[in-house]
């Protein structure tokens, strides 16, 4: 099932969408596209969505020049399979990367990239997490594709945003005269917590102390913006890619569960033509190509996302939201899925779990008992999302013992359940 979104009715939106065109300038008159992802970033930890214990003024800014998507939910908790749904618009089990350890994505399938590339756009990424390095099928369409580092004999696991920041603005700075997409990576708020002066200083949690890191390396991309004229007239996204456990749920950091601390993420549009405002519907990482192309006046590919137009101009989307990690498997459990259509969630594997988000945001109470018709409802939905061979494929799958040593230094493989 290609598409898990109940849509408004076809006059609707073709209603909404030809109200926004008259609003937009033509995509053609739009100078580039910048994509910025926050890694293991919490929506709920971001000042912007109501986090009191600090400020994150850059962040803040953006929310307030754009639009601001609150129930924004990734497909998976692990940074691979996030990411290549973010740059095809496909669910993991349609690019097929559902897991760290997986093959690079093939190249049959087309991403952002190489959709613009082959409409002229320069285009450039600059990555901060050997999960991203360029072999694993995400720098295609990239003529610049900055990864980590690597010596002769081992591999730097991450390197700061400051570092990401500066060869990105670098290569805003060459580019900008052409039409563009920029896509710069930020791995700070990855386990472990080790923010640098003076965000160390300002807070007691080193985490919160990333994401002011973080906040202050979007705030150089968007200044940079303004100072090369460019804020008029080019698309920003900043969107997680997972959150993070932080100890709810049992769970520390992320990989395993499916509870909102790790599926809700931060996801914010400031583009020519879009007034600010809130949206507070359900959105899915699988939307962010879908609404980048249509904003360049692009026909959409067949995906499993929709453009978010609709929503941008004050619309109503009616949408679902999938998520899985098969990560599970790996060390012996079961793959768990989770649905939500923005008042209920329902989680499988390892147990049922019904929740009603809007009287239990937290996921503190289980109403798998007490409400079957809305249990069985979504659990059918859900089945047809499914495939029976996940476990018995990951488990079976072979990792290259490269590519091992690559995701243990970050605890994705195999028996190290407490740092993902």
């Amino acid at each position: 099932m290609r598409r898990i979104a109940l849509l408004v009715s076809p006059v609707l939106l073709l209603a909404a969408v030809a109200a926004s065109v008259k609003t937009m300038p033509q995509g053609s008159h739009v100078a580039g596209v910048v994509i910025v992802t926050l890694d293991t970033t919490r929506a709920d930890h971001l000042s912007p969505y109501g986090f009191m214990d600090a400020r994150m003024p850059h962040l803040e800014r953006l929310a307030r020049e754009g639009m601001l998507f609150n129930r924004a939910l990734t497909v998976a908790p692990l940074t691979l399979p996030a990411h290549t749904s973010i740059l095809t618009g496909l669910l993991p089990a349609s690019h097929g990367v559902r897991d760290n350890a997986d093959g690079p994505l093939a190249e049959r399938y087309t991403t952002l990239a190489e959709m613009l590339q082959q409409r002229g756009f320069r285009t450039g990424a600059f990555v901060g997490s050997i999960v991203l390095q360029a072999d694993r099928g995400l720098s295609q369409g990239f003529a610049t594709y900055q990864d980590v580092r690597r010596t002769q004999t081992t591999f730097t696991r991450q390197r700061p945003g400051n570092e990401v920041m500066n060869e990105a603005i670098a290569w805003l700075e060459q580019n900008s005269k052409e039409r563009f997409l920029l896509w710069a990576h930020l791995y700070d708020a990855h386990a472990p917590y080790d923010p640098p002066e003076p965000y160390r200083s300002r807070v007691a949690d080193p985490y919160v102390g990333e994401l002011l890191f973080q906040d202050a390396q979007i705030g150089r991309l968007l200044d940079a913006l303004d100072r090369l004229k460019l804020r008029e007239n080019t698309i920003v996204v900043v969107v997680g890619d997972h959150g993070e456990g932080l100890g709810e749920h049992g769970e520390a950091m992320h990989g395993e569960q499916l509870y909102d601390s790790v599926l809700r993420v931060p996801f914010i549009v400031r583009a020519p033509g879009v007034r600010p405002g809130t949206v507070t519907d359900v959105v899915r990482l699988v939307d962010v190509l879908p609404t980048v192309v249509s904003l360049l006046g692009i026909p959409a590919p067949a995906s499993d996302g929709v453009s978010l137009l609709p929503a941008l101009h004050g619309e109503h989307m009616d949408l679902e939201a999938y998520a899985e990690s098969l990560y599970p498997a790996r060390l012996g459990g079961e793959p768990r899925r989770a649905l939500s259509d923005g008042r209920f969630k329902l989680i499988l594997g390892g147990g049922a779990e019904l929740y009603d988000l809007d009287h239990d945001p937290f996921e503190q109470r289980n109403l798998i008992i007490d409400r079957p018709r809305t249990a069985n409802a979504m659990r059918t939905r859900l089945a047809q999302l499914t495939r029976v061979d996940d476990a018995s494929r990951l488990r079976a799958q072979r990792v290259s013992p490269e590519l091992r040593e690559r995701l243990a230094a970050l605890g994705y493989v195999d028996g190290a359940r407490h740092s993902r």
